[in-house]
């Protein structure tokens, strides 16, 4: 099925937003997964340090008693072996202190208890050392008596509040960063499976994309073939050329009309069917084509390979690139020299025909009446003699006799063909526009203000019938008082125009658009004449012709493209 064009426009639309809105997906998703990594590191990174500090404050715990065995050790048995381990957990107290100042120097609300947790520990070290001192000194009893001062539990206990204290604060933060880090979990997990789906619609998305490119391809290049083939079929010539006129395709039509292969057209300038005259007119085509203009169907003459010239209709359209840019012209041209040799046939049997039926009108029923008048003017003058009532009557028909007999003559010269010499069209189109005033009862003149003169019988006798076309359109139709035939003689061109102030051309369009205006047309393109109808001002319409004076040949553009009416 084809898509509507507005549908088609649609598509690149919505494939441009698609994309646009997965690369959006896609950037977000990765800026969540970059955060969640992130925030996942640091809540590791947080429940480690408490677990951490947990260990720490224990290992105080755990130290400070080592110390105190060790103390009670020597305090009893005196071995300096003693010494040695109760010095190491002094040590390892003041590194475990220096490991839990660096743990939690970001808790500023901690250091206060830390710093009295050290006082406790510091407080008790220097009362073990002191009771070591005395049993180094003076002996057992005196250290005895200092270790029953009962001092170190308070302290212990002191130091064991202090720890519980922090460890339950730590606690707290061990299940806070811990839940962080479960719940970080849970996104990044919904992210990678956002990021699968993403990547899954993007390569479904992908191979869509690819699909309908790859059916618009095949719709394209079918259509492709369709057209050539239809070129190629084609009776009519196509050529496409470039803007300089170097041909580039050259169809079968245009090896049949032209009679050159295509092999000798490719790669030469249009130039080489043209007659000398059409040279310029061709340039002027490309160079309206090359500003996008399209040329509408006009006639103008060609030459075949074998030098015969041939009359075409020929149009010529812009080739556009896939921006819009004209890169050629398309030229379609029809051969239409029999059509305008069988027209020209067809109007001459007609014109034979009018002839045949004027010489009958005057050599037959003209004698006829003739007879007849002659016959009734005796019989007037015999009744008239007798001095009967009678001949009132005779002279009445006589009369109408004589007037009949003036009809028959008038509608038999119309029929006639003009009579070529220097005033021959001036002369019939005068002798029109006095019958027409005589039997129609319109007024209707011919104006000339300069004698013109038309050598060529058949263009004469075209004028001439296309004048009589135009005056019985407005006798019928156009309800006109007043009819204008002027022939005028501008430089090179002869000008014929029938004016007339009834309806309107537009107001009988549907009464005038048959065969008479088609034979109008006809007329003025075998002459080699541009026709015209246009309105007349105020009212009215008028039918103009313009002739080249040494054109005999239809050889003028007969489209729409008119004089302007005068």
């Amino acid at each position: 099925m084809t898509q509507s064009p507005r549908r088609a426009s649609l598509w690149p639309k919505a494939t441009t937003t698609g994309l646009a809105l997965v690369v959006c997906f896609f950037l977000a998703n990765a800026s969540v997964s970059e955060y969640n990594r992130r925030r996942l590191a640091d809540n590791d990174a947080q429940v480690v340090r408490a677990q951490t500090v947990l260990t720490a404050l224990e290992e105080v715990l755990t130290t400070v008693t080592g110390a105190e065995a060790a103390e009670r050790g020597f305090l009893i048995t005196g071995d300096d072996a003693y010494l040695h381990r109760y010095h190491a957990a002094i040590d390892r107290v003041a590194s475990i202190f220096d490991r839990l100042a660096k743990l939690l120097s970001n808790q500023a609300n901690w250091h206060a208890a830390l710093n009295s947790l050290r006082a406790d520990v510091d407080a008790r070290v220097d009362e073990l050392s002191v009771a070591i001192a005395l049993r180094q000194n003076a002996g057992l009893d005196a250290a005895r008596d200092d270790v029953l001062t009962h001092n170190g539990r308070r302290l212990m206990k002191d130091m064991r509040g202090l720890v519980d204290k922090m460890q339950g604060h730590q606690r707290r933060l061990l299940v806070k960063w811990t839940g962080e880090s479960e719940r970080t979990v849970r996104v990044a997990t919904l992210t990678d499976v956002v990021d699968m789906l993403l990547g899954i619609a993007t390569v479904a998305l992908a191979y869509f994309l690819f699909r309908r490119e790859c059916r618009q391809r095949e719709r394209a290049e079918d259509a492709l073939r369709r057209l050539a083939a239809i070129v190629e079929s084609s009776d009519d010539a196509i050529v496409g050329e470039m803007l300089d006129g170097t041909i580039v395709t050259w169809n079968a039509g245009a090896e049949r009309v032209y009679g050159y292969g295509a092999a000798e057209a490719i790669g030469r300038r249009i130039f080489m069917i043209c007659p000398t005259e059409a040279v310029d007119e061709v340039r002027q085509n490309l160079i309206k084509v090359a500003q996008g203009e399209r040329i509408k169907p006009f006639e103008s003459q060609r030459l075949r390979k074998d030098g015969e010239m041939i009359l075409l209709s020929i149009s010529v359209s812009p080739i556009r690139d896939a921006n819009g840019t004209v890169i050629g012209a398309a030229r379609i041209s029809r051969d239409i020299t029999q059509q305008k040799l069988l027209q020209r046939e067809v109007l001459e049997i007609a014109s034979r025909e009018q002839q045949r039926l004027g010489q009958d009108l005057h050599d037959g029923t003209g004698q006829e009446l003739t007879g007849l008048t002659m016959l009734a003017a005796d019989l007037h003058e015999d009744l008239r003699a007798l001095e009967l009532p009678q001949a009132a009557v005779a002279a009445k028909v006589v009369k109408g006799l004589e007037q009949a007999l003036d009809h028959v003559r008038l509608l038999a010269k119309g029929l006639v063909p003009v009579v070529v010499d220097a005033d021959g069209l001036m002369a019939a189109l005068s002798d029109l526009a006095a019958r027409t005033d005589e039997l129609s009862g319109v007024v209707c003149e011919f104006r000339c203000d300069d004698p013109v003169s038309i050598a060529d019988n058949q263009v004469a006798t075209q004028l001439f019938r296309l004048s009589q076309e135009a005056v019985s359109n407005a006798l019928r139709h156009a309800a006109a008082d007043r009819i204008v035939i002027t022939l005028s003689s501008t430089g090179d061109f002869v000008r014929l125009t029938i004016a007339d102030d009834g309806r309107g051309f537009a107001d009988r369009l549907d009464e005038t658009s048959g065969s008479g205006l088609r034979i109008m047309r006809y007329r003025a393109d075998l002459i080699g004449a541009k026709f015209e109808i246009a309105p007349n001002q105020p009212r009215g319409t008028i039918v103009s012709c313009l002739l080249p004076r040494n054109t005999a040949q239809p050889s003028f553009d007969t489209s729409s493209d008119c004089l302007a009416a005068i």
